[in-house]
């Protein structure tokens, strides 16, 4: 039942998204804002009105597996609210869900697609009851707002109502966990990459079993603490993945693999966006999508900004990509030696709150993994607020420290990468939050300005 309040709160929602509109500006969380002032409890109202509510939620991959599932939905003629720009709190949702609004109070589009902030999850779920909810992983974020993991997993798995069919990595054993004494639970997992290995020493959040805490064993490692686990002490173990990714493999600057009967090609590079592709397969079978349908969505799949985006050149392409913790820029540092070929990075580490305040983190990260691959890297450029810092970090690595630059503008950090690139050298930059969207915004004005830069996100095809 809708509040007094709530139709004051619906158009003052809507009217500031327009004049933002009016401005050229976004406005992705400034309506929300508005709107829950005047009616606190407006994003219930709001959902409620949905008759299919999906969440993403997790440490790493909701913004790509959100638009991989927004993909698919499209291709399939589907029309749906979403957050298409990631903004994942309260006020961000609530944005997405007003748009998708009439002034009259109804929405236009029954179903809603929600990328939801970890932290989020318990605001969101006290006022509304998603249908589906996909949880890709959990990993240390941003300590200094999150807190300690344990509290971030508690919190989740306390929220999310028991009708809700969970969506669950089964390789993350803490996500997993989280489907133990639930009747609505689906897993997806990987069998294995070529990346996977019997032995790790990779940084791992769970050593430990969830349920009696006891050393965790591995038959396989994918990366971090997913893989193919078990508990000798109890009968805690992956559950068997009802979708599977198996025969993967890296072709040109894409993916391939099969999950079931279904064949699947991706622009989306490194393996650890296999859990992003399958979450997005899971949950689009739920709504019983044609296959052929799946496959042809996520075929032309775009990558969204700062996630793996490429820019091209006649020199070549720039890749743009966001890292936030340890074992996300561990994945990158991967994908970003997949190629075997000469390289020229941008590292850009800011510390403002968006990011994280605590920048210990970087020492977690195996940034040895470039130090032992010396030979490849020709350059990287260190750049942000903490420029200083991520030098002295590659330092220890064992880079070469005359390879190392220190420029605190990102403009001009930007123009020694690419001024200095040589035929045939690949470029990525990789900034912290807040310097993503500056990053992209200075590539995009080399490609207006007809500097030779044009967006190139094209999807890989079937040889």
């Amino acid at each position: 039942m809708r509040t007094w309040n709530f139709w004051p709160a619906l158009w003052a929602g809507k009217i500031t998204g327009i004049v933002l509109q009016l401005l050229g500006r976004k406005g992705t969380t400034l309506p929300g804002y508005v709107a829950n002032r005047l009616d606190p409890g407006l994003l219930g109202q709001l959902a409620g009105s949905y008759e299919s509510l999906i969440i993403v939620t997790g440490t790493n991959g909701k913004t790509t597996t959100a638009n991989l599932l927004a993909a698919v939905l499209t291709a399939a003629g589907k029309q749906f609210a979403f957050n298409r720009a990631g903004a994942n709190l309260v006020t961000g949702i609530s944005g997405a869900l007003l748009q998708n609004y009439n002034w009259i109070g109804r929405p236009k589009a029954q179903l809603a697609l929600l990328e939801v902030d970890e932290a989020t999850v318990p605001k969101f779920c006290a006022q509304a009851v998603p249908d589906i909810a996909v949880v890709t992983n959990f990993f240390r974020d941003q300590l200094d707002r999150y807190g300690e993991l344990d509290t971030t997993i508690r919190l989740v798995k306390d929220a999310l109502p028991e009708q809700t069919l969970l969506i669950l990595n089964a390789d993350d054993p803490l996500v997993a966990y989280l489907g133990a004494e639930r009747t609505h639970v689906c897993y997806y997992g990987i069998v294995r990459t070529p990346e996977s290995q019997r032995e790790s020493r990779e940084t791992r959040e769970a050593k430990f079993c969830p349920r009696c805490g006891h050393t965790l064993s591995y038959e396989l490692f994918h990366y971090g603490q997913l893989g193919i686990y078990f508990c000798s002490n109890c009968d805690f173990r992956r559950p068997f993945p009802a979708v599977q990714a198996d025969q993967v493999r890296q072709e040109g600057d894409g993916l391939k693999f099969k999950a079931g009967s279904g064949s699947y090609v991706t622009a989306l590079q490194g393996y650890y966006n296999l859990y992003n592709l399958l979450a997005a397969i899971t949950v689009a079978r739920h709504l019983n999508i044609p296959e052929s349908t799946i496959e042809k969505g996520l075929q032309e799949f775009i990558p969204q900004a700062g996630r793996m985006e490429r820019f091209g050149s006649p020199q070549g392409e720039v890749t743009l990509t966001l890292v936030k913790n340890p074992t996300g820029f561990n994945q990158v540092i991967r994908a970003v030696l997949a190629g075997s070929r000469q390289l020229r990075l941008l590292i850009a580490i800011n510390d403002l709150a968006a990011d994280g305040r605590d920048i210990s983190w970087l020492w977690d990260v195996d940034f040895e993994y470039l130090g032992n691959r010396d030979k490849l890297v020709s350059q990287v450029v260190c750049s942000g607020l903490r420029a200083e810092e991520m030098a002295l970090r590659l330092k220890y690595a064992g880079l070469t420290v005359d390879k190392l630059i220190i420029e605190h503008s990102l403009d001009k950090a930007l123009e020694i990468l690419l001024s200095q690139r040589k035929s045939g050298e690949d470029i990525f930059v990789l900034p912290t939050y807040t310097n993503l969207f500056p990053l992209r915004k200075l590539l995009q004005s080399r490609l207006k300005a007809g500097q030779g830069f044009v967006a190139r996100n094209k999807a890989v095809a079937e040889k």
